[in-house]
C-alpha cells in the first residue's frame, strides 16, 4: 500500500466495523481472499482500490465482506 505509506513489515491494527466510510483503508474478504485496500463507493458500486500502481483495483465478482477498518499503524525503527 505504497500510496498510504504502509510498508512490508508494518503492523496494521484493524477495528471490527461493519459501516466503513468511502476512502477508509479496510481489511476485506473479496471472493474468498482477504486483503488490505482502500474502500471506494461510487455511483452505487463498491470496489477496493489498490494503493500501489503495480496492482489492479479489485471489483468483487461474487462476495465482498468488510472485516474491519484500519485505525493504527505500527512500524519498527531500525
Amino acid at each position: 500500500m505504497i500510496g498510504k505509506h504502509i510498508a512490508p513489515g508494518d503492523v496494521v491494527i484493524i477495528e471490527p466495523r461493519s459501516n466503513p466510510k468511502n476512502g477508509d483503508v479496510v481489511a476485506a474478504l473479496i471472493d474468498g481472499e482477504t486483503t488490505l485496500k482502500t474502500l471506494v463507493m461510487r455511483g452505487g458500486k463498491t470496489y477496493l482500490r489498490a494503493e500501489n500502481p503495480k496492482y489492479p483495483n479489485l471489483v468483487p465478482a461474487d462476495e465482498l465482506v468488510i472485516q474491519g477498518v484500519a485505525i493504527t499503524l505500527v512500524r519498527k525503527l531500525r
